[in-house]
């Protein structure tokens, strides 16, 4: 009588196999998780694109018009949301939200925006880049909401541009409260 016992070792050839599908598996992963990255770094992208095309595009005659150039505030606004998107499309996540971590994380020195840029303070917040004034000076800022009506902005109140958004928002990110970058202003009284 010849039984034979069934060696319970995996023979060198099924470890390899099982290898072989472990790797198989790892790279689906990895391939998947770049999939996704892509489409939301597309997507960031994509709005960044739509923020750009309105910061050009939208004429009125308080701010710039296609002919001006445009003003150093929308240039920084703009330079925040791609630098904001950036940290973002290479990180994961969004920057840090307080100062001076909110402007060096994507390579800014916070000094450089301590001062207002065309009667604006703009800082970068997470994201979102946010534009104010100061309580108690001497400029009064004004932007168009999307009908073309004159919203002021009240002393210590700001407004806020979601870098995935082609709409700013006046004091609150909320439905109806949209203002149109480019339109956004200041005035020294």
């Amino acid at each position: 009588m010849n039984t034979t016992i069934k060696n319970s070792v995996p023979s060198s050839r099924q470890a390899g196999q099982g290898l072989v599908e472990y790797a198989l598996i790892i790279s689906l992963i990895a391939l998947t998780v770049i999939v996704i990255v892509s489409r939301i770094g597309s997507s960031v992208s994509s709005a960044m694109g739509q923020f750009s095309a309105t910061v050009s595009e939208t004429e009125n005659p308080t701010s710039p018009t296609q002919e001006d150039p445009i003003s150093p505030s929308q240039l920084a606004i703009s330079d925040i949301s791609a630098r904001l998107s950036s940290f973002f499309n290479t990180n994961g996540y969004w920057p840090r939200t307080w100062s001076p971590y909110n402007f060096t994380d994507i390579g800014l020195n916070s000094n450089d925006y301590a001062q207002p840029i065309d009667g604006l303070y703009i800082s970068p917040q997470g994201s979102m880049v946010k534009i104010a004034n100061k309580t108690g000076d001497n400029i009064e800022v004004y932007a168009q909401d999307l009908n073309g009506d004159t919203v002021h902005l009240y002393n210590g109140w700001s407004i806020w541009c979601p870098v995935n958004d082609a709409n700013c928002y006046y004091h609150t990110v909320a439905p109806g409260n949209e203002v149109v970058p480019s339109s956004i202003y200041a005035v020294q009284n």
